[in-house]
């Protein structure tokens, strides 16, 4: 493509002639030059040619990406292959590059101009040229993976189908699968849906002069096709973002995508079925149609896709090219050298997954994985500064584990309430009377978890809440299996009850650990339990055995929101209360980058300070020992200073050190 020529608008009248001087448009605003030269050499020096033209197939796309294809293996098959994401992958590519005509040019033969047009969709560089590009993004998404089937006929329209008749009625057909730019199989019921215009794909051309091409395009007949994503398609999706979500910029991919043992294959497995199970509650068999898709993903998992974004930014860095040549060299070079000589780089071992995110402390995880830390990569929010568990450089120290300091509330409070920083709260347990932890299988287990943003606080005094910093990171108490359920953080939880305090996370030797309930005044008489609050919270006993998770449909006066569903018109009729016996319950302090950290200007880390505050409470236990030896005495007044002498350690007593109590 001839970055320095131009086609003026007014002479335009094709959507080819358009998509070119789009995609035209997008090289010079999205790349740098010396990106563009990049991506020029990885583009020509692999391009198979076929009558002067230049384009990648599906087998190129995914040698260059690292992207597992199961066209690799002889005798193998998208059934078979652990990891056959490629193509899904071509597939997408092939949509996006026909941008914004996807019903008359997808899909597309991957020629430069489409191959520009991917790169600056999924790498989401479009925000320099279209004003309006993030809102589409989903529906882009949809359309790239989703196929199209023809409707029940006219004479049908009448009568309702039932999920379990659809099957019978939805044609899948590849050739028209690419005109689904619209919620073709949703309807809305408050008519507000606008499928009419297609905003991303306006706003590229509104500076075209070109809206009628692409109306004139875009017509369709809504009443005879709607749109689903297969439910396969999706599954090895999930599964390959499963693997690529460490990705940074410039990494080796097959690092992450070779070599896959069969135990991190289940475990991959079974984390894409919690989140593909998400989707399609209350859906239907048929396939993931718009509103389920754009629904859960904003609201549920809004970090779903990140991966793509440093897989395809591989596009704009070639090891061909010698950086410390003069400029002027690498453009000729480019010009003239189709293939130039390959400069091998020899990249030292990386470390595993868990050991780039895990800190060593006081126990290993019996529940957290790479594929678990990549599902979490896909929600949590960690503030401005860190999007994203991988991506922010967030690094998780081991606080507490039952399998590791037992299931004694004291403590818990020793190594909880004194960490002065964020936490996550994970737990694993399967419903009272079901399979014992021997037996119980992936299906039985019921991992449950909450980001806490807040030190636990050590005080037993409740306070009415503070005013909540807009700025600050919500809490959040979420479901990883075995259906991944997210209750965001509320920015204004109230109470219906000046009585009761909000609590995120409270705890006390008398009635255990709370997170997201309504707290009762103390009381001297009698230790009255927290109670569920809202749209859901989490109750674990005094023993550290067995847990409560409530989830209601509706409470917006809680600590959680309600969660997010497959559908708008599918909700939950009635709360659900699930009562389980613990296996396994852990807290991982969260401790920022060392970047992170030197920009804030902490005197001391987390994990400092708590050794600093344990360091302390050992030099008062021992000086009031030797205080207390110097008194003497015997009998009842041994005893008291005995007793003292333990609850001042933190190790018996109500109070436990003064730490026993807390809320955020």
């Amino acid at each position: 493509m001839g970055v320095g020529q131009s086609t003026e608008a007014g002479a335009v009248s094709s959507p080819e002639q358009l998509s070119y001087l789009l995609a035209e448009r997008f090289a010079m605003k999205c790349f740098t030059p010396l990106e563009l030269t990049h991506f020029k050499d990885n583009f020509f020096s692999r391009a198979n040619d076929q009558g002067g033209l230049r384009y990648w197939n599906e087998k190129i796309l995914s040698d260059f990406l690292g992207v597992p294809d199961g066209d690799d293996s002889p005798g193998s098959s998208a059934h078979t292959s652990p990891l056959d994401a490629g193509p899904v992958v071509f597939r997408m590519v092939s949509y996006l590059g026909a941008f914004p005509f996807q019903t008359t040019l997808a899909p597309s033969v991957l020629t430069f101009e489409a191959m520009v047009k991917v790169a600056v969709l999924l790498t989401e560089r479009y925000g320099k040229v279209l004003r309006r590009g993030r809102r589409d993004r989903i529906r882009l998404l949809f359309g790239s993976l989703a196929d199209v089937g023809r409707k029940e006929s006219t004479s049908q329209a009448g009568e309702r189908k039932t999920d379990d008749q659809q099957p019978d009625t939805f044609e899948r057909s590849h050739a028209a699968g690419f005109a689904i730019d619209g919620a073709l199989n949703d309807e809305d019921p408050d008519g507000d849906d606008d499928d009419d215009d297609d905003d991303l794909a306006l706003a590229a051309l509104e500076s075209l002069d070109a809206i009628e091409v692409f109306k004139h395009d875009h017509r369709i007949d809504k009443t005879v096709y709607e749109a689903r994503i297969s439910l396969d398609t999706f599954r090895r999706l999930l599964m390959l973002l499963l693997v690529i979500a460490p990705l940074k910029s410039l990494d080796d991919v097959s690092k992450y995508t070779v070599d896959l043992s069969p135990e991190h294959m289940e475990e991959i497995t079974a984390d894409a079925e919690c989140i593909l199970r998400s989707f399609t509650v209350g859906d239907g068999k048929t396939g993931i149609g718009y509103k389920a898709f754009a629904n859960i993903i904003s609201s549920s998992l809004p970090y779903l896709f990140n991966p793509l974004t440093p897989l395809f930014e591989h596009l704009l860095f070639s090891k061909n090219l010698d950086l410390s040549q003069r400029r002027g060299r690498v453009d000729s070079a480019v010009a003239t050298s189709p293939e130039p000589a390959e400069i091998k780089v020899v990249e030292p071992p990386s470390p595993s997954v868990l050991a780039t995110v895990m800190l060593p402390g006081s126990f290993e995880s019996t529940i957290l994985n790479s594929s678990i830390l990549a599902h979490l990569s896909f929600f949590l929010d960690f503030g401005p500064s860190e999007r994203n568990l991988f991506l922010g450089g967030v690094r998780l120290h081991p606080v507490f584990s039952t399998s590791a300091h037992g299931s004694s509330l004291t403590n818990f409070s020793h190594h909880v309430v004194t960490w002065k920083a964020a936490t996550l709260l994970l737990l694993r347990g399967v419903p009272v009377g079901g399979s014992s932890s021997e037996s119980a299988t992936a299906d039985d287990t019921i991992t449950i978890g909450a980001y806490l943003p807040h030190a636990w606080e050590t005080s037993s005094t409740h306070t009415p809440s503070k005013s909540l910093d807009k700025s600050a990171p919500l809490p959040c108490l979420f479901q990883l299996s075995p259906t991944h359920i997210l209750l965001p953080g509320n920015p204004s939880p109230s109470s219906s009850s000046s009585n009761l305090h909000i609590s995120t996370a409270y705890f006390s030797n008398h009635t255990g650990i709370s997170i997201g309930c309504a707290i009762p005044p103390a009381s001297r008489s009698k230790h009255t339990p927290p109670t569920a609050h809202g749209a859901g919270s989490l109750l674990i006993d005094t023993s550290l055995e067995s847990a409560e998770f409530h989830v209601a449909p509706v409470g917006h006066n809680g600590v959680f929101l309600p969660p997010a569903t497959a559908s708008p018109t599918v909700t939950m009729d009635r709360p659900t209360k699930i009562k389980l016996d613990i296996y396994d319950l852990e807290i991982w302090g969260l401790v920022p980058s060392p970047e992170a950290a030197k920009a804030a200007d902490t005197p001391l880390s987390a994990i400092d300070a708590q050794r600093a505050n344990w360091d302390f409470e050992a030099r008062e236990a021992e000086r009031r020992r030797s205080v207390n030896l110097k008194l003497g005495g015997g009998g009842d007044s041994a005893l008291q200073n005995a007793r003292w002498l333990l609850e001042t350690a933190g190790l018996v007593g109500d109070n436990a050190g003064g730490r026993s109590g807390g809320s955020t």
